[in-house]
């Protein structure tokens, strides 16, 4: 019988996280590539330092539609000279390290891209352990009508800037807020350890 990793029996307050993001030419992994990658430290509950970079995806993925650079306000020439994929993911990986990763609508979305770039690359990140505030807020707030990130941070009361919003460093330190609101509000449910919001999303 395999030992249960140790993390299971973590708390949720005390875990070392890193909180990202990314920015990506389109909505699907298969055929879209990174543009934009962010991280911000989570210590103990505390928020840390942080690191961006944007990403040079290759002549294969150009231009940017122009739906995206609105989005995120990234254009094509920005990406020139800069980090290519495999580089990037060196960087991310020395990053994030051992670290749970957390986000809003990683499981769904910038894992995905990870995974992706982690076959391209070779470079394996820690992506297997992770915490999805989208996912959270769903079970603790189903009531809401929306559960963007912004949303989440209106209802906790955090102040941010709407014109700034999906620029990824931005919105991950706006996300790192928003999961220790959550943390703290799990704790008020009981839901303590990394494996007891592990049953409260099943």
């Amino acid at each position: 019988m395999s030992t249960p990793h140790p993390l299971y029996d973590a708390k949720l307050s005390d875990l070392n996280i890193a909180v990202f993001d990314l920015e990506t030419t389109g909505l699907y992994a298969s055929r879209d590539a990174i543009i934009q990658v962010a991280v911000v430290r989570v210590n103990a509950s505390a928020i840390g330092d942080d690191w961006m970079t944007l990403v040079d995806p290759g002549d294969g993925h150009r231009p940017i539609p122009e739906f995206i650079e609105d989005f995120t306000g990234i254009e094509d020439g920005q990406l020139d000279g800069q980090p290519d994929l495999k580089s990037m993911m060196t960087s991310f990986d020395g990053f994030v390290e051992t670290r749970v990763v957390a986000g809003h609508n990683v499981a769904r979305f910038d894992l995905g891209f990870i995974r992706r770039a982690e076959i391209r690359t070779g470079v394996d990140v820690q992506s297997d352990y992770f915490i999805d505030t989208l996912k959270i807020m769903r079970r603790l707030h189903p009531e809401l009508e929306s559960k963007s990130l912004s949303a989440c941070a209106t209802h906790y009361g955090i102040p941010y800037d709407p014109n700034n919003l999906h620029d990824a460093l931005v919105d991950t330190r706006l996300g790192a807020e928003v999961m220790l609101k959550q943390i703290a509000e799990l704790a008020d449910r009981d839901v303590h350890t990394f494996s007891d919001m592990l049953q409260f999303l099943s």
